[in-house]
């Protein structure tokens, strides 16, 4: 068996070196990296000349990126050309830093023999499972230019639905935090103002307006404290989020939001149907497609339910009648589902699903944005109202008291 010798991080970040046997280059990284060494150089130990393998890590590949080389590659597989030569002519055209050396590699892993799936597996970071069990596909049926275009459809639809969420969402916080910096400079600079002109007057203040100074005090004093607390809350939340339990809770909480977790399930949602729709159609196994468009979905909850259709499938039961078992999944998913079970259509249904639901989601977020908006410009003016009137009493009854 071939011995690599390779130079890696362990866990703790720190440079090892040694020597591992594999099969092939492949296995080697693969066998590493269950052993939780990470590989940044690998090379055949017993042929000298041979091409040193640099494992790419660390770096992100925006899915636009992404898709733009799925269809040029298709495209120039499509004209004819042979996989090694659309590689290398890629890598020339390719702007992205990152995604040419992982190109390049690309290329000079087919040109050593290796399937091409195989070479996209050396980079987990850039093409997902659902990436390389579509490639595997399209390289069993023959048909991996048809492939990479449905590929280059899948990441193009998810770009601009992640657009579209992005978009809706910049007013609200442009709205939120310009609020908030007005309140924090009314409270810390103009409120502190005003207050030795209250304390020389010598009368007593009204409720509102003592309530307002001693926000004001608190906030100016002991700014520090309050942003030390911040700090180490976010800091626990994101530790608490990132353990399995915590996760779970907090995407369980997200699903039963009024109206961010009802966006939140037909996002999901559309994004499993449509990756499993896809997968089907291109010969990928039920079980196979159901655990990688299970791991596409990002809230656990959801993920755990379509590990659960995964197993109720494997025992024989169908994915319609796994659905409604589920509980997790609208009717509308399930019904359509056994019709296309029935019909023999699965893959259109699913991805009519996945239609309907993105149209859904759209207008549920244009519906969540409606409500916010007026609802933070009132809010934020409801406070700058209070300040505004707590400062101004004291004032009045000066003048009142002047007359």
């Amino acid at each position: 068996m071939p011995q690599f010798v390779y130079t890696a991080r362990d866990s703790a970040m720190k440079l090892v070196e040694g020597t591992v046997e594999a099969e092939s280059e492949t296995a080697a990284i693969l066998q590493l990296s269950q052993a939780g060494v990470f590989p940044t150089v690998l090379a055949r130990a017993d042929v000298p000349q041979a091409r040193a393998v640099a494992v790419v890590r660390g770096g992100r590949v925006p899915s636009r990126s992404l898709a733009y080389l799925s269809r040029q590659l298709a495209d120039l597989l499509g004209g004819g050309l042979p996989l090694f030569n659309a590689l290398s002519l890629l890598a020339q055209q390719t702007e992205h830093k990152y995604l040419r050396q992982v190109v390049l590699d690309l290329g000079d892993s087919v040109r050593d023999g290796q399937p091409f799936s195989d070479a996209l597996a050396r980079h987990p970071n850039v093409f997902a499972p659902l990436y390389l069990s579509m490639i595997r596909a399209g390289e069993a049926g023959g048909g991996l230019d048809a492939v990479l275009n449905r590929l280059a459809d899948l990441l193009e639809s998810e770009t601009e639905l992640r657009s579209r969420i992005t978009s809706a969402l910049i007013y609200p916080c442009v709205v939120l935090v310009i609020g908030v910096l007005t309140v924090i400079v009314l409270l810390t600079y103009v409120v502190p103002k005003l207050t030795a002109l209250f304390i020389e007057s010598g009368q007593a203040l009204p409720l509102p307006t003592r309530i307002l100074l001693a926000v004001s005090g608190t906030l100016s004093n002991w700014w520090w404290l309050g942003l030390l607390g911040l700090v180490v809350g976010g800091w626990t939340f994101r530790g608490f989020q990132q353990s399995s339990v915590g996760r779970g809770v907090v995407d369980r909480f997200k699903l039963s939001l009024p109206l961010a977790g009802t966006l939140e399930r037909k996002i999901q949602t559309a994004r499993f149907t449509r990756n499993l729709g896809v997968m089907i159609g291109q010969g990928v196994s039920m079980l196979q497609a159901l655990e990688v468009a299970g791991s596409t979905v990002s809230n656990t909850a959801l993920a755990g339910a379509i590990l659960g259709l995964r197993d109720a499938v494997q025992s024989g039961s169908n994915l319609s009648g796994a659905l409604t078992a589920s509980g997790e999944f609208h009717p509308f998913v399930s019904n359509l589902v056994a019709v296309g079970e029935e019909s023999g259509t699965l893959e259109t249904a699913l991805l009519k699903i996945a239609t309907s639901y993105e149209r859904e989601a759209d207008r549920a977020l244009r519906a969540l944005t409606t409500v916010m908006e007026p609802l933070l410009i009132v809010v934020v003016g409801l406070i700058v109202m209070f300040i505004v009137i707590s400062m101004l009493l004291p004032i009045f009854e000066l003048g009142l008291v002047a007359q």
